[in-house]
């Protein structure tokens, strides 16, 4: 569990979305760096109002992590992660009886019981049996603490948590089928204890759940994947990938901006390269650029960002061959990514020869 900071105050997502203020909890996103998908925001709010889990597939760097990461901190709370992984168990996610505990609890009592009258012993020990089963000795999962949170937030009139069901694809069969109930009812029925269950049944009450996935491992079950309102995160469009960087490193100038955005669009562009840079890469080149001043690309300092956004052996053989390809492309002009800059920095409009009326390009001699 991540908690919340208590030193600042908090809002409610869903609170803000049910009463018409989307473009609030955007804009308090996109305060912390992350700008969303116009269409991945719009379903997430969807979700928000319907009270279901939110379900994001998509490639890898596409931002689906960063999104209930964002919201966490845009909106001060606290949030419980999942890392898909081999080996999971139920007991690790959902809850598990604290045994050491319960074993000394019943050492005590029966210590206590042989100094009864023996009447009175089987009645005390009766009790100390059921008593084992209570809620001081079970031990929340992440999940089965997202709902128990959520639960605790109705009463004190907090905002509730956020649960992240990271990289679902690795879960597996039993761990998916073990969130069924929880993501329905919004229940954790727990055997032998004496409160029955865990949770809460308003949906506008539960955890605000968001479940990524690569699809990569395994696919995820109808059930389970029923339970969601479902968004596919895709390479946003490079005006939206402009924006993106310019939330991430607000000190990059207009020249960073370009070099990174223009040379990772080249490389994109490339045939036979197997794995393309993603957004993440883009976040990555940019903060690199801005941090090493570098406003222009020679050999030398492209092959010493390539680390950045080609990360297997072949594919750096491949675009060493391309160097000079790449090179021209980061420094000519591009009409999106120029134009882009151009509306925000009146020094790119000089460069470039923008029409400052009509946004086209004069003819120069």
């Amino acid at each position: 569990m991540i908690p919340h900071d208590p030193d600042r105050p908090q809002k409610d997502p869903r609170r803000l979305v049910l009463g018409g203020c989307e473009r609030e909890l955007y804009r308090l996103m996109a305060n912390t760096g992350y700008v969303p998908d116009d269409q991945n925001f719009s379903d997430f709010c969807e979700s928000l109002k319907s009270g279901r889990a939110w379900l994001i597939a998509g490639t890898r760097g596409s931002g689906k992590t960063a999104f209930p990461e964002a919201l966490a901190q845009a909106c001060n709370l606290t949030m419980c992660v999942v890392a898909g992984r081999d080996g999971l168990t139920q007991e690790e996610i959902l809850y598990d009886w604290d045994r050491e505990e319960q074993e000394t609890w019943m050492r005590e009592n029966l210590a206590v019981a042989k100094g009864l009258p023996a009447s009175e012993q089987s009645a005390f020990l009766e009790s100390a049996r059921k008593k084992k089963w209570q809620r001081e000795f079970i031990i929340l999962g992440e999940v089965g603490l997202a709902y128990d949170l959520a639960a605790k937030a109705v009463e004190s009139k907090a905002p509730p948590p956020v649960l992240l069901l990271d990289e679902s694809d690795k879960f597996g069969a039993s761990i998916e089928d073990s969130l069924l109930m929880p993501l329905e009812r919004g229940l954790i029925y727990i055997p032998r204890y004496d409160g029955g269950f865990i949770g809460i049944t308003d949906r506008r009450s539960r955890p605000i759940v968001v479940t990524t996935s690569n699809d990569l491992r395994n696919k995820l079950s109808s059930p389970f994947v029923s339970r969601h309102i479902f968004s596919s995160f895709t390479t946003p469009t490079l005006e939206k990938e402009l924006e993106i960087l310019a939330a991430r490193n607000p000190g990059a100038t207009s020249s960073q901006l370009a070099l990174s955005i223009k040379l990772l669009d080249a490389v994109r562009g490339i045939a036979g390269l197997e794995d393309h840079p993603s957004i993440r890469e883009s976040i990555d080149m940019a903060s690199a650029f801005t941090r090493d001043s570098i406003c222009d690309l020679d050999v030398g300092t492209l092959r010493r960002y390539f680390c950045h956004f080609v990360k297997t052996a072949s594919g750096q053989e491949l675009l060493r061959l391309q160097e000079d390809y790449l090179i021209s492309s980061a420094s000519a002009f591009h009409p999106i990514v120029d134009q882009w800059l151009a509306a925000r920095d009146s020094e790119w409009v000089d460069k470039w020869g923008f029409g400052k009326e009509t946004g086209t390009i004069y003819e120069t001699a």
